[in-house]
């Protein structure tokens, strides 16, 4: 299928002038930085700010997927955050699925394949700074499996994405006993104290 016809694709909110961050804001900004493809989400902490005028149809929603339209990485994550109203910023692409026929996770994971991300960049315009036009992105390719699949992918991709953060503690804990450890009987060989 059509990606047009898994979701309905369009830019973050059009800011007419700069954004600033606003501590009482009652709206919360998605930025590329916000994207965690590891974890196939939204998240960090999201700027605050002031609430746009005519937001209602940039908020953002629970499941859509935002996708960063500039730049030569188009990183893609599902919006799961829900405390307090949310757009995308204008560089962002929002991807609303609105449950047509699958899991918004699931179409993130797709997105950030290297594969789909190699086809994102034969699509792009632009010589300085390059973009996925709306159009392009609409007519990419997207497989869709029956919801059972789809809800293994989503785990699997979970399951692999906490043993890479699992790991990475691993690593870092083993540096810290073998730096004490080396450390410990280079001072006992010299007679300091440890």
């Amino acid at each position: 299928m059509k990606l047009v016809e898994v979701a309905r694709v369009r830019t973050g909110y059009p800011f007419r002038a700069g954004v600033r961050m606003e501590p009482e804001g009652k709206c919360l900004l998605v930025q590329a930085g916000n994207i965690d493809t590891d974890r196939g989400e939204v998240a960090g902490e999201l700027m605050r700010i002031a609430e746009p005028p005519s937001v209602h149809d940039h908020v953002l929603r629970y499941g859509d997927v935002v996708m960063v339209g500039r730049g030569v990485r188009n990183a893609a994550a599902a919006f799961i955050k829900s405390d307090l109203q949310a757009v995308a910023a204008a560089h962002l692409m929002v991807l609303a699925t609105e449950g047509k026929t699958g899991l918004p996770e699931f179409l993130t994971w797709f997105l950030n394949l290297p594969r789909t991300q190699a086809r994102l960049r034969s699509l792009q315009s632009g010589s300085s700074v390059p973009f996925v036009p709306l159009e392009a992105l609409e007519s990419i390719e997207v497989p869709v499996p029956s919801l059972e699949l789809q809800r293994k992918v989503v785990e699997i991709q979970k399951l692999r994405a906490q043993e890479g953060r699992l790991l990475g503690e691993i690593r870092s804990r083993r540096r810290v006993l073998v730096d004490a450890t080396l450390r410990e009987a280079v001072y006992r060989e010299s007679g300091e104290p440890v």
